[in-house]
């Protein structure tokens, strides 16, 4: 058998796993970076596309609408505006039939989700970057803000009936 001489440097490099990948800082500023660029460019980030759309056939595509999941989005948004509830939107739902993507009932959490993302007015967001996306709009700006300005309206209103002062002084009857 006849061996080589070994280079130190190189064999002490390919012993080490962490030296063939980068590490987990430098992936992770490359993905954000990414995430970044992508959102500047107009393009919806990654994972599954919101309820309402769905990805384009070619990776690179924007999003498409689809078209039943896209009338049942426009429906919540109305309901939720005729209603002024995301309980009620799930009970209306419910009533209708109607499901989530997965088959599944509809929860509150998930009403307030689609109320609440940027994505059905045609924009794209990564932290505090948005511009306008390459894929259409299901519900109309105005709409839209009428929706949210609501469940702020809401949110405030909640917490400031929600808190309560507190007084060492007893109570008269």
């Amino acid at each position: 058998m006849v061996c080589a001489p070994m280079d130190k440097a190189t064999t002490e490099n390919s012993l080490d796993p962490l030296a063939q990948v980068p590490t987990s800082e430098s992936h992770g500023i490359k993905v954000k970076r990414g995430q970044l660029s992508a959102v500047q460019q107009g393009r919806y980030g990654t994972g599954p596309a919101p309820y309402g759309y769905r990805r384009g056939q070619e990776g690179e595509r924007p999003l498409e609408i689809s078209d039943i999941e896209a009338e049942v989005v426009r429906t919540i948004f109305r309901e939720y505006l005729r209603t002024r509830s995301t309980g009620k939107v799930v009970h209306y739902l419910h009533a209708k039939e109607i499901f989530t993507r997965k088959n599944n009932k509809w929860s509150r959490q998930a009403i307030a989700i689609i109320l609440s993302n940027r994505t059905y007015r045609g924009r794209v967001t990564y932290g505090d970057v948005e511009t306008q996306g390459l894929h259409p709009a299901i519900i109309e700006p105005a709409l839209f803000y009428k929706a949210n300005s609501l469940r702020e309206k809401k949110r405030r209103n909640k917490k400031t009936n929600n808190t309560q002062v507190l007084s060492d002084t007893p109570r008269e009857d």
